[in-house]
């Protein structure tokens, strides 16, 4: 062996078909990534191949500025191969088009022969270089630093396209004198009698072993008639339509119900354009829909219909054969017991179906999550149609009625199977639609076409061997989803009436007992609760729930959250089926929320976000909002946010601020608790951050100064977070707008408790590790080591640093998006955008955002409506509908307000009730009163005359009392 010894280390020759990376116009300068975590075993593995990759200079130390992850995936043989994460990479790299053969001519070329050998190939990525000057492109990161590639490896774009062209390159003479012709990996050899195959073949395998390639038996045929190439069956002098195909028709059970009936003829209708007389074949099918509910009968009549039908689809001209020309289209859809797909192209505009699958799931397939099976579907259709898709003239469409694999958009820990089927993908290009069901009918169909028989799945099956538990407890212990539970504290409200009706509806509720003892280690009860996963499990009693939405929502602790945050404060402690569905129903029917808070547009999010943080506090934002009415002599906030944890703080100050006082002000409220900033943005400009600097540096006695990098506000947080604080304070302040100062603390508490969109996290549990205790009861703790604590804190803060990253690149994304308004019906309630209307409130910034509701008239001309408007509103009463929003009914009791009262009888005369006295202004030689009437909204209120209000005089007492000096 030892004169082939170089054979195994030796470098490819660089050929013409080196792997080029050739990238977009508007590629990054620079893609970062982090380190994967990686167990002993893969830290392991992982030095074995970089030392014997380095070894054969496969790869080497690399200074690129791309960085791709890179895992591991198991083999089936148990061993570990590593795979670079190159998504990044790919998004960036222009698709190569190098055309694969012509079908037509493919088949063409062996329609005459007699006989065949086919040989499927084994792809050999590394022995193909990577383009000279490429190779920093490629470059992975790993714990013992960063690596480029000087050959190709897998999951990288293109890869197909260059095999392809390597293959043309090397068997260039046979496959132009006809003796050999090649679609991607197979390799059919056509002759006209076993001499000239046998001659072809030595002639073919010589080359091949020239170039050290390999085949793989089992997938090889030898001295065959007939073979099937590109899904059609060639052989005898003739060409016919693979069977595969057609089998999911073909094989379609006799309908044995009149729901049957209905599926198949709900798949028949949408290809009856392609089938002459497709009404008068399939009359006796609708007959028995006609007749649902009557005796069920099945006839000549019918079966021959029903395969009459069959026939026309598994024909032409509704079935087509595919063309070199033409956009593909694969429609998939799983159900628990299988997978359907339907493979169509476009041809003369007008979509064909080429083939159709409906594939029975295995046992363990059936256990699948909902987003793995629909996963599973695409997997298998690109499988069996690879031959037309891998190298597809256009970007193909896969359309999926489940909106469940927006599960695969978020950065995931894959197991072993996803990370194959991730591998898979990355050879194609292709775009997700999302189709709901009720239109993809025809997939939905094929995958439901076969029930099998399920009664044995997962009998028998011991998850855990006795020997792994190491002891038994007398009383069962709650088993906490790391992932969800993550050491976190359990807590449920202190109101014992609460928490009894909650045991009290739970024992009626039979599915969850069953639920309970099928699965103790995921529910179970302690003290007559029923526990979720950890999580108090809410009966479905519309009381209790409507209670604890409230109670997580209208307070000022709760501070009237968006459904996300609110979503992520319930499920800390609770849980029920349709839990998202009903917060976001309660917060889409809030009004203080349609009246407060900012309508934020997509072309609003700000298109070049700032890069992240390493770590808490170590870069700072700092505003101001104001001049606010004062409040206890101060008329302004500053506002300063950790870009990292998104935590706040908010201090109550004045507009005349200096650097000076604000540096006391850090000291005081944020350098004892979190140091220094190496950072500081401001949009007030870098004289203001050094100024900043050199008094904080003064206020706490340190001799040098020190110095802070400056950004211009450019990433929108702070803009967004005043925004936030005011429309807190909109919602509780008073009338008069002067008791702000008494919510700030609640604003800030609300705010760092709430988890942020961008980390996935709350700004307490990034700081602190965990939540703040509210007081109320607990009753379940964990008491983590110090030593797991500050490892999970980590985890977190890396976890959130990611998701601040998936954020950015979705702020990009979404930058130019438009935003279209339905249009108002006649009788439609609305709300009315505050832009051009005068209040008597102290400041705009802290009033409503929209009054209302009103009442839409009719509409005027093509984009203004006219409002029926109180009686006291002297302004023209016809608003474009960019000032109007849709008002959204309540649909909790606890969000339902009471009709306003009916007035009083007083001395014959009606009088509505003063609730609380909000203004005074002098009129010609008297004062009129703004008065807020019981029961009605703040539009309604109106002035009044002193005369008018002699029975009011108890709400006059109090606002003189906190007028300066008691004084009108």
């Amino acid at each position: 062996m030892k004169p082939f010894a170089h054979l195994f280390n030796k470098l490819p020759e660089r050929t013409e078909w080196d792997h080029e990376i050739n990238f977009t116009e508007n590629a990054p300068t620079e893609i970062s990534s982090k380190v994967y975590s990686m167990t002993p075993l893969e830290r392991e593995e992982l030095d074995k191949f970089l030392d014997e990759n380095l070894a054969t200079n496969r790869i080497r130390p690399s200074k690129s500025p791309y960085a791709a992850p890179c895992f591991f995936v198991p083999k089936k043989d148990g061993s570990l191969r590593l795979c670079q994460d190159y998504r990044k990479l790919n998004d960036i790299t222009i698709k190569d088009k190098t055309p694969l053969p012509l079908i037509s001519e493919v088949l063409d070329q062996l329609k005459d022969a007699k006989v065949f050998n086919k040989l499927d190939i084994i792809w050999g990525y590394n022995n193909v270089r990577i383009r000279e000057g490429d190779e920093w492109k490629a470059a992975f990161l790993t714990n013992r630093g960063l690596f480029e590639p000087t050959v190709m490896f897998f999951g990288m774009s293109n890869s197909p396209a260059t095999f392809s062209r390597m293959m043309a390159t090397i068997f260039r003479e046979m496959i132009q004198d006809g003796s050999l012709a090649n679609y991607m990996d197979d390799f059919i050899i056509p002759a006209k009698d076993d001499e000239e195959l046998e001659a072809r073949t030595i002639c073919f395998l010589k080359i091949a072993k020239k170039h050290n390639l390999s085949f793989k038996r089992t997938k090889c045929e030898f001295n065959v008639s007939s073979t099937t190439v590109l899904g059609t069956v060639i052989g005898n002098g003739k060409a016919t339509m693979e069977e595969e195909k057609v089998k999911a028709i073909r094989d379609w059970a006799i309908p044995t119900t009149v729901k049957q009936v209905e599926s198949f003829l709900g798949f028949a209708n949408f290809y009856r354009r392609f089938i002459k007389n497709f009404s008068t074949i399939a009359q006796p099918l609708n007959e028995l829909k006609s007749k649902k509910g009557e005796k069920w009968y099945w006839n000549d009549e019918q079966q021959q219909a029903f395969e009459q039908i069959k026939q026309a689809i598994a024909s032409e001209p509704v079935l087509a054969l595919p063309k070199d020309k033409g956009q593909f289209r694969v429609e998939v859809d799983a159900s628990n017991y299988g997978t359907g797909a339907v493979l169509s192209q476009e041809q003369e505009n007008k979509w064909h179906p080429v083939a159709f699958m409906s594939k029975t799931l295995s046992e363990a397939e059936r256990n699948y999550e909902i987003y793995d099976k629909e996963l599973l579907a695409i997997i298998k259709a690109l499988k069996l149609w690879r031959h037309y898709l891998l190298d597809a003239k256009e970007q193909f469409e896969i359309w999926t009625d489940h909106e469940n694999l927006k599960y695969f958009r978020e950065p995931q820990k894959l197991n072993a199977r996803q990370a194959r089927w991730y591998l898979m993908l990355q050879e194609y290009d292709f775009l997700l639609r999302h189709i709901p069901g009720k239109t993809n009918t025809k997939a939905d169909i094929l995958s439901r076409l076969i029930k099998p028989d399920t009664s044995n799945d997962n009998r028998g099956v011991e998850m855990f061997k006795e020997k792994m538990f190491i002891r038994r407890l007398e009383e069962s212990t709650p088993i906490y989803d790391v992932t969800l539970l993550h050491n976190r504290r359990f807590e449920i409200l202190a109101d014992e009436t609460v928490l009894e009706k909650i045991r009290k509806y739970e024992r009626r509720e039979t599915r969850v007992l069953e639920e309970m003892k099928k699965q103790p280690e995921k529910v179970w009860e302690n003290k007559g609760i029923i526990y979720r996963q950890g999580r108090i499990y809410v009966p479905d009693n519309q009381e209790i729930r409507d209670f604890i939405l409230h109670d997580h929502h209208n307070p000022p602790d709760a501070g009237h959250p968006g459904t996300y945050r609110m979503l992520e404060s319930v499920k800390r402690t609770f849980w029920w089926p349709t839990i998202k569905t009903d917060i976001r129903r309660y917060v889409r029917g809030c009004d203080m929320c349609q009246k407060n808070k900012t309508i934020r547009r997509p072309d609003h999010i700000p298109l070049n976000p700032l890069p992240i943080p390493d770590k808490p506090w170590e870069e700072i934002s700092i505003d101001m909002i104001g001049p606010l009415p004062k409040s206890k002599e101060k008329d302004a906030i500053i506002v300063i946010v950790d870009r990292f944890s998104k935590m706040i703080h908010l201090v109550p100050t004045t507009t005349s601020l200096t650097s000076m006082d604000l540096a006391e002000i850090y000291k005081e409220e944020v350098w004892r608790h979190h140091g220094i900033p190496k950072r500081i943005i401001s949009d007030r400009g870098p004289q203001f951050a050094s100024k900043f600097m050199k008094s904080l540096c003064k206020a706490l006695g340190i001799e040098r100064n020190l110095s802070t990098a400056y950004h211009p506000q450019t990433d929108g947080q702070t803009e967004r977070m005043n925004q936030e604080i005011e429309t807190y304070l909109r919602a509780f302040i008073n009338y008069r707008q002067d008791d702000w100062t008494r919510w700030l603390p609640m604003a800030e508490f609300h705010y760092n408790d709430k988890t942020h969109a961008a980390t996935g996290q709350t700004p307490f549990f990034l700081n602190y590790g965990l939540h703040p205790w509210k007081g109320n009861i607990t009753v379940e703790t964990t008491n983590p080591t110090a030593t797991s604590l500050i490892e999970e804190l980590e985890n977190v803060r890396e976890e959130a640093k990611a998701a601040m990253e998936t954020n950015n690149e979705m702020m990009r994304e979404r930058g130019n998006n438009k935003h279209h308004k339905e249009p108002f019906a006649e009788g439609d309630k609305v709300w009315l955008e505050t832009t051009n209307i005068h209040s008597n409130r102290p400041t705009r910034k802290l009033d409503h955002k929209r009054y209302g509701p009103f009442e839409v008239l009719k509409q005027i001309g093509d984009r203004s409506y006219k409002l029926k408007l109180p009686d006291t509103w002297a302004i023209h009463d016809v608003f474009h509908t960019s000032l109007l929003t849709k008002v959204r009914d309540p649909e909790f009791d606890s969000q339902k307000k009471p009709t306003p009262p009916p007035p009083d009888i007083i001395n014959e005369e009606e009088e509505y009730e003063v609730e609380e006295i909000r203004g005074h202004r002098r009129k010609g030689r008297g004062i009129q009163f703004l008065v807020h009437w019981k029961g009605y909204g703040n539009e309604d209120d109106s002035w009044i005359p002193r005369s008018s209000l002699e029975n009011a005089e108890e709400a006059l007492s109090e606002y003189k009392a906190k007028l300066p000096n008691g004084k009108l």
